[in-house]
């Protein structure tokens, strides 16, 4: 299973410069151009990743591999490369709290030595997904578009990765990413396809279609949330002309393009809520496994006994079985134990606030990843996922009706908006025979919950839920979180 990318020693062109990677050298109309190692190695780090937005931890990591250093140490260096690089044209632009982009058009040159063998795909282990993966990669063969769709967190591209690196033979062994994380327009959609195929993002669609037909190929587009309608588009062009083509996306809602197959990504399995579970019973739930092991990595001895079990197994039905969630939990338990961290979930995007330096922005805290889903939202859907915060468990859509309606959404266009919302995997759907109801998930009631009370509308809803005829068990009017 390989990456393909950009050959590190092609030499590069942008306006009036050419970029030497192997000599480190960049040159302007064949004059040599000052530049200090620190600021060649951004404008390497950056060119690499043409078209897409480098995160500062990021490229922190890759200019100062050895250093702590400041993110101010990073600006001084952009500004001297941007410096060096003149103001006649725009090739470095500053995405404000999340990195920087080079937006230039790039142009390939000869190519000055044989590219070594492509980063092998990393084939990360998978609690709790084995079946999972199992009847994936059945299924990916025979469907030529597959959407792993599930919240912000649920571990999507982990899940996506392992299973292309399982069905990889079935493809020749070669997998194209695409990741659109950084992709902050459809204009640039274009340009990170061809990145991905070609290792440049100059080389028009028509001849990457050429490419595709010519072999069995999967391409990953990994992230298309913000871009759905323009990833739909493109998917069905690739398919359409590109006939050996398979696609694998994932994304927090369906591309909803011709012959897509989607897959609603579970959470981890968690342990009964009902009483105690025995430490060796409760090890055997997937959300388990996982928070112990990453409470374990993170450098502190813990061993799941008969002391801590009742609150692990309550922190990981709080935090709904979420990979991320987890993860960033187990983080904080060395400092607080385990204890002292399942009482302080009561506030839980006040504690799960440190995340890997080199996850992306959204993933760096659990409140920025659900500020990215709440975002893409339009003001309508904002407003009622934050109305239906107030249902402290499972509720119809009648009950959503009589609740969660206000300006601009009238009672009977609530059942659409909750439908909007469910497809964009923020409200659940439990189906137990012919009856169907819906929940938020602990995490995204919270998150809702704060937003409706900041909004000054909780008093009004609640009064809503709280009227003797929405008084249904599934439906009562206790609000806290």
């Amino acid at each position: 299973m390989q990456l393909h990318g950009g050959d590190g020693n092609a030499e590069i062109a942008f306006g009036a410069f050419r970029l030497v990677p192997h000599e480190r050298a960049l040159y302007r109309d064949d004059a040599p151009v000052r530049l200090s190692g620190r600021a060649f190695d951004v404008l390497l780090a950056l060119v690499e990743r043409a078209g897409a937005v480098v995160g500062k931890d990021e490229l922190i990591a890759r200019v100062w591999p050895h250093t702590v250093v400041e993110e101010g140490n990073l600006r001084v260096h952009v500004g001297a490369l941007r410096k060096a690089l003149g103001s006649d044209q725009t090739y470095v632009e500053n995405v404000v709290g999340r990195g920087y982009c080079f937006v230039a058009p790039l142009r390939p040159l000869r190519q000055a030595a044989p590219s070594p063998a492509p980063l092998p795909l990393p084939r990360p282990g998978l609690l709790g997904r084995a079946e999972l993966l199992a009847e994936l990669a059945q299924q990916l063969p025979a469907q030529r578009l597959l959407t792993i769709v599930g919240p912000g967190g649920m571990g999507k591209t982990v899940v996506a990765l392992a299973l292309a690196a399982r069905v990889a033979p079935a493809f020749d062994g070669t997998l194209h990413r695409v990741d659109l994380a950084g992709v902050t327009s459809t204009e640039r959609l274009g340009a990170a396809l061809a990145q991905a195929l070609d290792g440049t993002a100059e080389v028009p669609l028509p001849a990457l279609l050429a490419r595709l037909r010519e072999r069995r190929a999967l391409l990953l587009l990994d992230g298309c949330e913000h871009l759905v309608d323009a990833v739909a588009g493109l998917a069905e062009r690739l398919l359409r002309e590109a006939p050996r083509l398979h696609i694998l996306a994932t994304s927090r809602e369906p591309l909803r393009a011709a012959s897509e197959w989607v897959h609603r990504l579970a959470p981890l399995d968690l342990p009964p809520a009902a009483g105690p579970v025995a430490p060796a019973a409760l090890a055997r739930h997937a959300a388990v496994q996982l928070f112990v092991e990453r409470v374990g990595a993170d450098g502190a001895p813990f061993t799941l006994d008969q002391h801590n079990a009742d609150a692990v197994a309550d922190i990981c039905r709080r935090l709904d079985g979420i990979p991320l969630a987890l993860e960033l939990a187990a983080g904080r338990a060395a400092f607080f134990g385990v204890h002292e961290l399942a009482l302080r979930l009561s506030d839980c995007f006040a504690v799960l606030t440190r995340g890997r330096r080199t996850a992306l922005p959204r993933h760096q805290t659990l409140r920025a990843t659900l500020d990215w889903s709440y975002d893409l939202l339009g003001p309508e859907e904002q407003a009622v996922l934050c109305r239906l915060a107030v249902f402290d468990g499972a509720f119809t859509l009648a009950a959503a009706a009589a609740v969660a309606y206000g300006p601009g959404v009238a009672p009977q266009d609530v059942a659409e908006r909750v439908a909007n919302l469910a497809a964009k995997s923020l409200v659940g759907i439990e189906t137990e025979g012919a009856t169907v109801r819906y929940r938020l998930l602990h995490t995204t009631r919270s998150y809702a919950l704060a937003r409706l009370r900041a909004s000054g509308e909780e008093d009004v809803i609640a009064a809503r839920l709280c009227a003797p005829a929405r008084k249904t068990p599934t439906a009562n009017c206790r609000t806290s979180s």
